[in-house]
């Protein structure tokens, strides 16, 4: 069995997709991703229209994913970081492509 791997560029190119994806539901509804979630997770959202829905699973969703690979994303740089000397330029940490588990 192969272990996928995932790059740093890979994990930021999901974060702006994420991200993006977010600001569109937050301005859609008028409302922060962390405020949604919260409602979303309590079960305070009515649930009867397919249609409403499908676009909370979606953006649920978003959030997940954008949290998860965040979360990949500082775990990889924090890790990088302790390999590089001190002080470092932004070059020698850009140019690490230091691949994690996908």
């Amino acid at each position: 069995m192969t272990t996928d791997t995932i790059t740093a560029e890979i994990l930021l190119q999901d974060i702006f997709q994420s991200a993006a994806s977010l600001r569109w539901f937050e301005q859609k509804y008028g409302l922060l991703s962390e405020t949604f979630y919260d409602l979303y997770q309590h079960g305070a959202l009515r649930d009867e229209d397919p249609d409403e829905i499908e676009e909370y699973l979606e953006w649920a969703a978003q959030i997940e994913i954008y949290q998860d690979r965040r979360q990949r994303y500082d775990a990889m740089i924090k890790q990088r970081l302790q390999q590089l000397p001190t002080p470092t330029s932004l070059r020698e940490l850009q140019d690490s492509q230091l691949p994690t588990a996908a």
